[in-house]
């Protein structure tokens, strides 16, 4: 494969994507900033992004030689999940040891996705471009952030601000917060840890509720977002550190949290 430095990651491509070259470049430049400038992030010492053509190109490349070898021993245990993944997913981000990877399709494969979950949750782009941008800067933020750790809910909602930052404009649909309003019963994330593409609801409503609460924290509490980007934290202790700033109690933090967020962005 062929490759570029942009800052100090590198982006490979091979020839099916190089025409997607200049807008996947265009967005980890911006992206850096992004994560530098809103987050405080630093570059991962080894980070690689790729412009994905098939899933079999990204895996026999972004992996170091002696994971390769673990993959293939292990394919049977993996191939099936990622091979729905792929189905599905615009791009991902793998760590491979201290190797941080991530990669997003070109246009004409994103344009063939299966986009049933996608458009519960996003905003309708119908320009592919725009949208594999998007993508960029939403795998590079999982690439920067993956050493700390997050719980599932601060990855994905940090990730899909990062977004709407990098869009100048919301990437999630208003009308999503009724998910948050409605629901039955608001469970604590565990289970969207082990939320699955077979599970699209709980994966839905989970990925919309740390959207919506990674918000609510950066607008409320800027400096405490800022607090739990700066190092590892255990889940536990993370969402303990967020409750106690809105004077909740922890245990009782995941069942309170949906009326806090949606009387603020009902009333914004």
């Amino acid at each position: 494969m062929d490759s570029i430095t942009v800052n100090s990651l590198k982006l490979y491509y091979d020839q099916e994507g190089a025409y997607a070259l200049d807008l996947v470049q265009e967005a980890c430049v911006e992206g850096i900033h992004i994560m530098q400038d809103a987050w405080q992030l630093d570059i991962p010492a080894e980070c690689r992004a790729y412009i994905m053509t098939s899933l079999d190109q990204y895996l026999s490349h972004a992996p170091p030689r002696a994971w390769r070898f673990l993959l293939v021993v292990a394919k049977p245990l993996w191939r099936s999940r990622f091979e729905a993944l792929w189905e599905v997913a615009g791009g991902w981000e793998q760590q491979f040891g201290k190797r941080h990877t991530f990669g997003v399709k070109p246009p004409h494969l994103l344009k063939v996705a299966d986009k049933s979950i996608g458009e519960r949750i996003f905003v309708k782009e119908a320009d592919m471009d725009a949208k594999v941008q998007q993508n960029t800067c939403h795998e590079l933020t999982h690439a920067f952030t993956s050493h700390l750790k997050l719980p599932m809910w601060l990855k994905e909602g940090l990730a899909m601000v990062s977004v709407d930052k990098y869009a100048g404009k919301p990437s999630v649909k208003p009308e999503t917060l009724d998910l948050l309003a409605n629901a039955a019963h608001d469970t604590d994330p565990g289970s969207y840890r082990q939320a699955r593409i077979s599970d699209p609801d709980s994966l839905v409503y989970h990925t919309v509720r740390g959207y919506w609460l990674t918000r609510f924290i950066e607008e409320t509490q800027p400096e405490l977002l800022l607090e739990l980007l700066k190092q590892p934290y255990k889940p536990d202790i993370l969402e303990d550190r967020v409750a106690g700033k809105y004077g909740m109690d922890a245990g009782s933090f995941w069942h309170e949290i949906n009326t806090k967020i949606v009387s603020h962005f009902k009333l914004d």
